[in-house]
């Protein structure tokens, strides 16, 4: 494609922070054929497993939860253990067996309303969005990443689906921390992982921890401060004041959207660029 316009090249200028789609629990099962463009409404699971799937997402959004739904895969694993990882509150989950079968023992609304009766997978997890079907910027950028990953963590580096903000590519989800990062190329690795493993976030490239909405993320970003607890916030998503607490008493950062609008071109299939509204200071 001589001619083809990657949205994440064209729309470096835009500044990433609060952009992370707003998840409470992330439901992350394993699927390793081919992921198409819409992967979690197309494909060859079987109808107890799509049943189970929906049943569950559906008794944690009544009992108030935002969960999110992706598959996830490592292509150098090949068996017949299929694994779910469940993200929580600070927390990682892990759950397996032979087959789907092991999915009718798992209540996910039980899981989340009481995660102390399970083990924490100890170490963090990285989930990179490689599908190429659903953006090409997904597949170039994000399987290069991917590589870097698994030589720097191994198998604690997961292909995943869909992330949200495809401009933003590489996306890198990093769990327990519910931090999305973006923009993470394979030279850059190393950086997330050193700030990740110390129990940090990478502000370079953090877009928001998913479980904060949009402008507490900005803030958090803005804040540049890995020690802070959220308090409270004044306002709404358009202009804000947020309030955190940390080691040294409690700050509070002012974030808006911009007045004027940038004009980006979201994804790679877009006919024209759309304009956006990026978080500043103040």
């Amino acid at each position: 494609m001589a001619n083809q316009v990657y949205c994440s090249e064209s729309a470096m200028r835009e500044p990433m922070i609060g952009t992370a789609d707003q998840v409470d629990v992330w439901v992350m099962l394993e699927y390793r054929p081919t992921w198409k463009p819409r992967a979690l409404e197309q494909n060859d699971l079987a109808a107890e497993t799509r049943a189970w799937l929906e049943s569950n997402l559906m008794a944690l959004s009544q009992a108030g939860w935002k969960p999110r739904p992706q598959f996830i895969r490592q292509p150098e694993i090949d068996g017949d253990t299929v694994r779910l990882l469940v993200a929580v509150a600070g927390r990682l989950l892990i759950f397996r067996g032979r087959g789907y079968d092991f999915l009718r023992d798992v209540d996910l609304a039980a899981v989340v309303a009481d995660p102390g009766g399970y083990t924490d997978v100890e170490q963090a997890h990285y989930f990179v969005c490689t599908n190429g079907q659903r953006d090409l910027c997904c597949a170039r950028f994000g399987l290069p990443a991917y590589a870097a990953l698994r030589a720097r963590v191994h198998d604690r580096a997961w292909q995943i689906t869909h992330l949200g903000g495809h401009r933003f590519a590489p996306n890198i989800l990093a769990l327990p921390q519910s931090a999305m990062y973006g923009r993470i190329d394979a030279a850059d690795v190393d950086q997330l992982v050193t700030a990740v493993e110390a129990g940090e976030l990478s502000f370079p490239h953090l877009r928001g921890r998913s479980f904060y909405p949009p402008a507490v993320q900005a803030a958090e970003a803005l804040s540049g401060r890995s020690d802070l607890r959220f308090v409270g916030i004044e306002g709404d998503e358009a202009r804000a004041r947020v309030t955190f607490a940390g080691p040294d008493g409690q700050l509070s950062l002012s974030v808006r959207r911009a007045d004027e609008p940038m004009s980006v071109l979201k994804s790679c299939g877009d006919a024209k660029p759309k304009p956006v509204y990026p978080y500043l200071p103040g």
